[in-house]
């Protein structure tokens, strides 16, 4: 069941990565969906359902130091994609605060360090199997799953934030990663300080990794949208520039990218006309409406 749903999650993030990676070189804002993407598909490898886990776990000295860049991994990769649906249509990579993440991974590497000085040979259940014995792999496994609940949580209430048609995949996914991290603490402490339960154990997955593919639907949604806003705005703006032109109205230079610039040209057109006195047709009416509509959509980033 597990290898069966991290095997599904990584199909379904390759497929995003091969099927958006032209408009990714193209498009600088879809870009972010799409580095999310990789990220995810690149930390559920290090699970070691395609590539042996002792292989790759060799290469960093075989001591189970790939859990700790697969849990990294992990984190940055739902934090893009909280940025993916979240972040305004101008963001771009370099102009995210990484703050977050870089804390996150700082303090997954120090608590990594300090509570497990002894980590044993390669396991894909290093954690579990650990934590019967040791408290320090408690301390890691809960610091490591509290922070991606964390992102979960943020995940569930940027939703309101996020692109039309992304929202409720985000927040199916911030419920399942949360709950998938919440059950995970109960089992690790359950098998460290109690007893062990079998139910318990076994929710992790089928919760986590279900959210992740609901996930990982909203980052494919996320791209595709912005796609559909940007070519709706470039559309209008074409459309508007030839009622400029045929009406006698230069396009001024004017900032803010597509949308700004046809914010700019609709005032002129409004304008010249009511200084003319020539009325607007009902095309251009319809016209103006519609580039209305288009700037006045629901922004990401912006609360509802």
């Amino acid at each position: 069941m597990t290898v069966v749903l991290i095997d599904v999650a990584l199909a379904a993030l390759l497929l995003v990565v091969i099927a958006r990676a032209r408009t990714a070189v193209r498009q600088p804002r879809t870009r972010i969906a799409w580095l999310a993407a990789l990220v995810g598909a690149v930390a559920l490898l290090t699970q070691g359902t395609v590539v042996p886990l002792p292989l790759m776990d060799g290469l960093l000295g075989g001591t189970n130091i790939l859990k700790l860049v697969q849990n990294v991994l992990t984190m940055v990769a739902l934090w893009l994609g909280i940025q993916a649906g979240t972040a305004p249509l101008t963001a771009r990579v370099r102009t995210l605060r990484w703050g977050l993440p870089a804390s996150l991974a700082a303090m997954f590497a120090a608590v990594f360090f300090v509570a497990l000085p002894e980590r044993g040979t390669s396991s894909f259940r290093f954690i579990e199997d650990a934590v019967v014995t040791s408290t320090g792999a408690w301390v890691y496994g809960v610091v490591h799953m509290a922070g991606i609940a964390g992102l979960g949580v943020l995940l569930c209430t940027s939703a309101s934030r996020s692109l039309p048609g992304v929202r409720p995949w985000f927040r199916a996914g911030a419920i399942g990663i949360v709950l998938g991290c919440v059950s995970e603490i109960v089992d690790l402490t359950l098998t460290r300080f109690f007893a062990p339960n079998a139910v318990v154990s076994a929710l992790f997955d089928p919760l986590f990794y279900l959210g992740v593919l609901a996930f990982v639907i909203g980052i494919l949604r996320s791209s595709r949208v912005s796609t559909l806003i940007r070519r709706r705005g470039e559309t209008l703006l074409d459309d508007l520039r030839t009622v400029a032109r045929t009406r006698g109205v230069a396009e001024a230079a004017a900032g803010g990218g597509t949308d700004g610039r046809l914010h700019a040209l609709r005032v002129a057109v409004e304008d010249r006309a009511i200084a003319t006195s020539t009325p607007l047709d009902a095309g251009e009416r319809g016209l103006l409406d519609a580039v209305d509509l288009h700037l006045t959509r629901d922004l990401p980033g912006v609360r509802p």
